[in-house]
């Protein structure tokens, strides 16, 4: 009776695996007339960081593929841009330069590699007079 009752329960359940079974072969076979393995998912993905790298997926996130690494925008500079097409220390240069005023008109977001003309900047007390005057400007 009981045995009755489960197989009556879980007859739809057989029922649609079945189909799916059948519907696997169709895929299988179809999948030989094209010469091509047909992919089922995205697979396990890696258990470490070490598996990603071994996989070439690179290891760190948030980071942008080194392939299309591109020089940094400063003529001469000829390093590989990290930010806004600067290098890091150009970058902070940058930066510095907005936040006081004094960023040229040719220094712009996303500058074209070796395009942008170098500063040197004033140091000591000229470049404090210089920041002072940058300040009352503003």
């Amino acid at each position: 009776m009981v045995a009755d009752e489960v197989a009556r329960a879980l007859g739809p359940v057989h029922a649609a695996l079945a189909e799916l079974q059948g519907n696997g072969a169709i895929i299988a076979r179809l999948a030989a007339a094209l010469g091509q393995p047909i992919k089922r998912g995205p697979g396990r993905p890696p258990k470490n960081a070490f598996a990603a790298v071994k996989a070439g997926r690179g290891g760190k996130r948030g980071r942008r593929a080194s392939s299309a690494q591109r020089e940094c925008a400063v003529i001469g500079c000829g390093r590989p841009a990290r930010s806004k097409g600067y290098c890091a220390a150009h970058y902070q240069k940058f930066r510095m330069l907005d936040r006081t005023g004094r960023l040229p008109a040719d220094w712009v977001a996303d500058a074209a590699p070796a395009s942008v003309k170098n500063l040197a900047l004033p140091r000591g007390r000229a470049g404090a007079k210089a920041l002072a005057e940058a300040k009352k400007r503003k």
